[in-house]
């Protein structure tokens, strides 16, 4: 196997806590969520942004999607399943699966099966305020007048210019802020523009959603059934509506309270935003996801608005954590991208796999075998170029994919 630097949580199945006094606590709210709530007991579930493919990478666990009913957040219970291949580096994904089987080797990736993957975005508009850092990558826009921050890790499609109609999965800290994951600019003016945010307010005409400086006022008396239960201040929604306003709202088409696809599971993950510090009792909230930390001892002090990373099991829509990784471990833990499938299109310093432009140097391909159309790979990347091309560090070629 290729020697590389991953993080590979191990679920303690055998490790009981006892979680005093929240019981029957709010459900937890998650990234990618459509109708419905699901019930656990035995397998995993796991909450974050994909980091590599073939299948799917996930929290740093490879999850088998080949027979996976795939959903996006907007799909009803009775649609169809999905492609697997609109599953894209960048997206935020919930996913529910068989137990996960520890890595046999060092320095492999652990694995299971999926059975259910959802995925879902948090804004669809025209991009505006578009910044740009030194050396040419994105570092921030806004999307109905909310900011929207990129970094190293964000996938980008491509820079987006004034106007240009975007789709953002992202984390969502508690002031409303995104922090991107995948930032894809869309070659056509979508139907129906999308987002995921905190209500401030509820009127009997509208609800007001998003960053206390720049509220967007959604209409909702043209909604079947009225405004749905759980609407309230507070709370995290995702609401679709048309892209025109109407008497300075928009028109809500469709909108859903945020809730997890299980509530109960022997292994749990998530990743997120630090969105609410640990109470008296141990209890916080990870993007949103009610998480009890008091069965662990915590090294370092969590700041608000925190990348972290918590494992452990769901028990009534409470994560229970058993593991936590926050700061340099969790920056040297997704260290990079890992990509297996067969390659196409290659030049002496490019390749494409599973539809991801990858630049390389003959020095990290393994063995110094050149490599040609039709080789199946498994790629480590660190970062992007300025051309957006995921840049190769170890490169291994065979003949058979797997």
């Amino acid at each position: 196997m290729l020697r590389h630097l991953k993080w590979t949580f191990l679920f303690l199945l055998s490790l009981v806590l006892v979680l005093n006094g929240c019981g029957g606590g709010e459900s937890g709210d998650t990234q990618a969520n459509g109708s419905g709530v699901g019930s656990g007991g035995t397998g995993s579930y796991t909450n974050g942004p994909v980091s590599g493919l073939g299948s799917i990478i996930v929290n740093n666990v490879r999850y088998d999607v080949d027979t996976a009913r795939i959903r996006r957040d907007d799909d009803s219970e009775a649609s169809a399943s999905r492609d697997p291949a609109e599953l894209k580096l960048g997206m935020m994904v919930e996913v529910q699966g068989s137990g996960v089987t520890p890595a046999s080797t060092a320095g492999a990736t652990p694995v299971a099966t999926a059975s259910t993957v959802r995925y879902g975005s948090v804004l669809v508009g025209p991009a505006a305020n578009v910044t740009i850092n030194l050396d040419g990558s994105l570092a921030s826009l806004t999307v109905h007048q909310q900011r929207v921050n990129a970094n190293a890790r964000t996938v980008v499609t491509r820079i987006p210019t004034f106007g240009d109609h975007v789709e953002v999965y992202g984390l969502l800290d508690a002031s409303g802020v995104y922090t991107a994951t995948r930032v894809e600019v869309s070659s056509s003016t979508p139907m129906t523009y999308k987002m995921v945010g905190y209500v401030s307010a509820v009127t009997d005409r509208v609800i007001y959603v998003g960053q206390s400086t720049v509220l967007q006022a959604i209409d909702y008396t043209s909604l079947p059934g009225g405004l749905p239960a759980g609407v309230g201040a507070t709370a995290r929604i995702r609401a679709w509506f048309s892209p025109t306003l109407s008497g300075g709202a928009w028109v809500a088409t469709r909108i859903v309270v945020d809730q997890p696809l299980v509530e109960d599971i022997d292994e749990a993950s998530v990743e997120g935003l630090v969105t609410q510090l640990p109470d008296a009792s141990g209890l916080m909230k990870v993007d949103s996801q009610l998480v009890n930390v008091r069965g662990i001892i915590m090294t370092t002090s969590l700041t608000p608005g925190e990348r972290i990373r918590v494992e452990g099991r769901m028990q009534s829509g409470v994560l229970i954590a058993t593991e936590l990784a926050a700061g340099s471990a969790l920056e040297q833990e997704e260290s990079g991208t890992e990509l297996h499938g067969q390659i196409s299109q290659v030049t002496a310093q490019t390749f494409v796999v599973r539809g991801v432009t990858v630049a390389y140097t003959p020095s990290v391909v393994h063995e110094n075998r050149t490599l040609r159309d039709g080789d199946c790979v498994e790629v480590h990347a660190q970062g992007y170029n300025s051309n957006g091309q995921l840049i190769a560090t170890e490169i291994e070629a065979g003949d058979s994919c797997h």
